[in-house]
């Protein structure tokens, strides 16, 4: 993805976050931290285990662009 591109998400995630309200912005944080604790030992364990796969994959892709 282009720099700009993320530059530009970036931008938007940012102005939306402060327009919610703070009550609702810690919501979302409990239910982000519930969700990691939940899922998180899960996707290490994943990533540990296809994390060399996965990067040969994405090496190999890399060096087929033109």
């Amino acid at each position: 993805m282009a720099a700009w591109k993320l530059a530009l998400l970036a931008m938007k995630v940012q102005r939306t976050w402060r327009r919610l309200p703070p009550e609702r912005r810690k919501q979302l944080l409990d239910a982000a931290q519930t969700t990691a604790r939940k899922h998180g030992p899960v996707v290490a364990k994943t990533v540990r285990d296809q994390g060399p796969v996965v990067a040969k994959r994405v090496a190999e892709r890399v060096r087929k662009r033109p």
